[in-house]
């Protein structure tokens, strides 16, 4: 699947088909898991076609293409979130909950979902610096 650079931005502002009440309910999910080291939990909250977009701006390491699949995603994700930070936190990213990742007391990263009921349809993940400057942990 081939996206415009940029795509992820406008695409991410589009509402969830979840209520808000709900989103929140996924990340907060999303969040435990992470903090327990439950991979198999996080992927359970993902759609079997979720997509993840990941811009790393050229100064992180990041995937070239978006991860597709609930098995990709979730293993990358759980790296993201289990292993590569210290601290997680819900706030809202592009009008809805989110997940503000943190090290050493710098933001390394914003995750921004799209959920339908209870699974992750879509995710995007900036680890861009440059586009991190604007967060705080």
């Amino acid at each position: 699947m081939t996206r415009r650079p940029g795509e992820w931005l406008h695409r991410s502002a589009r509402r969830s088909t979840a209520s808000t009440a709900q989103h929140e309910r996924v990340v907060l999910a999303l969040v435990a898991a992470a903090r327990a080291g439950d991979s198999r939990g996080l992927e359970r909250m993902l759609h079997p076609r979720v997509v993840l977009t990941v811009d790393g701006g050229g100064a992180v390491a990041a995937p070239a293409r978006a991860l597709e699949g609930a098995s990709i995603v979730g293993e990358y994700l759980g790296e993201m979130l289990i292993a590569a930070v210290e601290s997680q936190r819900v706030e809202s990213v592009n009008g809805m909950p989110g997940v503000v990742l943190c090290r050493a007391g710098h933001v390394t990263g914003v995750l921004s979902i799209r959920v339908r009921g209870r699974l992750i349809l879509e995710a995007w993940l900036v680890l861009n610096p440059e586009k991190l400057t604007h967060w705080n942990c």
